[in-house]
């Protein structure tokens, strides 16, 4: 059982990318460095921009394709945006749930573990062997925790002995 509250996900589950196919690109690793971001006021930039389509572009000699294209981009943006926000928010309960099964399911192998435990020291001592691997399994944190206990107490005992 996990500690405190949980509620059953009830967001997206299955994230459809294939409309962006053609636009969706794998960069290696470092790829976005350098790569310009956008930054405040762009929406102030697309309302000017809006407004320029009426004559100013073209007396400036720049072609309408180019504000076309900002558009088109700005709207690629805003769908890859929404899409990574479910992807997001996705991965997050992925991460969640993963977290919490892992954490029932070594709950589960406590329970086995100390059911052999007791059987052992009150039933059959030879239950012991059909149980090895998972009796070494739920040890492991206790054996590591003595490990430590000891080294610290080692560690203690030698500054004790070379400190005048």
């Amino acid at each position: 059982m996990s500690i405190g509250p949980k509620a059953a996900y009830n967001g997206t589950l299955t994230i459809d990318v294939s409309a962006l196919k053609n636009d969706l690109v794998d960069l290696p690793p470092g790829g976005t460095q350098n790569l310009k971001h956008e930054k405040p006021g762009f929406d102030d930039v697309l309302v000017e921009l809006q407004k320029a389509k009426t004559g100013a572009l073209s007396n400036a000699g720049i072609a309408l394709d180019i504000v076309t294209r900002i558009e088109d981009r700005t709207a690629k943006l805003a769908e890859i945006r929404q899409k990574k926000a479910e992807a997001e928010k996705l991965a997050e309960v992925l991460r969640e749930t993963e977290a919490e099964l892992e954490h029932a399911r070594e709950g589960d192998v406590a329970l086995v573990a100390k059911g052999v435990q007791t059987a052992v020291q009150h039933v059959d001592a030879g239950v012991a062997a059909h149980f090895e691997k998972t009796s070494k399994y739920y040890s492991q944190i206790a054996d590591k925790a003595v490990a430590t206990r000891r080294k610290n107490a080692e560690a203690k005992e030698v500054a004790e002995t070379t400190t005048p």
